[in-house]
């Protein structure tokens, strides 16, 4: 994720065509089990979100005609038609709640029922998945705190199934040193994980694997962390996690590091990006107001 280069004011389209491009790409080269459970986790976490978030959206749902038509978009043989239903209600003033819960997840929803009543394929349902995938993160930077804390915080987690923690507590302890607040989150599975990071307030999601053996845990993780804290970003460190960054790309994870102080540099960095960003936000808000 770029924060530099995003704007606050609408969907971006360039950002999304790139972003379901190196999905589609990488989906290209996983095995059919392992990009099924990847596509299962995403649809069922988008959906989640409408019965979680949903009551906070005012605007009327869109009808079961407009949400066929947008999930037929999200599958059809053009790249773009599902970004410019998005176009189109970014340009009708929708907030980005309404598109996001009442849209992306009810989505996520009726392409789950289409598959599971054989009314698309496999690949259909990954091609959509993915579809909605980018628009949901080309949209991330929408949902930007209104306050913000002035203490820097950060949930360190290890990757499920990893049982060298050390490194990781290490870490903590030196970022404590430096003025950080750090809740550690290890020994979870899967679900518990998601639940605690979704529940536990910070500014960053610092993940921690041991090799490649943990890179289908580590993409089942990231991919239901960019749906539950879009705007949360997403740091990994480990021995030996550099030589496969190549293998990491597709994640657009926001750092990758070895180094516990390049880490730092990093996030402490990105921490003071955002928060000018949200500074400056509130300053045009109360102009516009």
């Amino acid at each position: 994720m770029s924060f530099e280069t995003q704007t606050l004011e609408t969907f971006d389209l360039r950002a999304y065509a790139k972003r379901q491009l190196g999905f589609l790409r990488r989906a290209k080269t996983l095995p059919e089990d392992k990009l099924e459970s990847l596509a299962r986790e995403a649809l069922k976490r988008l959906a989640q979100r409408d019965a979680s978030l949903g009551a906070a959206v005012l605007e009327i749902a869109p009808s079961e005609e407009e949400l066929t038509q947008f999930c037929e978009a999200l599958i059809s043989d053009d790249d773009t038609a599902a970004a410019h239903v998005v176009l189109g209600l970014n340009a009708q003033n929708a907030s980005p709640e309404f598109v996001y819960l009442k849209y992306l997840a009810a989505a996520a929803q009726l392409l789950g029922v289409w598959w599971e009543q054989d009314r698309v394929g496999f690949w259909q349902v990954t091609v959509g998945t993915g579809r909605l995938l980018a628009i949901m993160r080309s949209m991330s930077h929408l949902f930007e705190p209104v306050f913000w804390l002035e203490q820097k915080t950060a949930i360190f987690a290890s990757v499920p199934g990893e049982q060298h923690v050390l490194g990781l507590h290490m870490a903590a302890d030196l970022f404590r040193k430096d003025g950080w607040d750090i809740a550690m989150k290890v020994g979870l599975d899967h679900d518990q994980l998601i639940s605690e990071i979704e529940h536990t307030p910070a500014d960053f999601v610092g993940l921690s694997m041991g090799g490649g053996h943990a890179l289908e845990a580590l993409s089942k993780l990231v991919v239901a962390l960019n749906i539950s804290r879009p705007n949360t970003p997403i740091i990994l460190s480990g021995r030996g996690v550099k030589d496969i960054q190549s293998k990491l790309a597709w994640m657009e994870l926001d750092g990758v590091f070895e180094d516990v102080d390049e880490a730092k540099l990093k996030m402490t960095e990105i921490w003071e990006f955002r928060k000018k960003q949200v500074a400056l936000n509130a300053v045009n808000n109360m102009c516009n107001a």
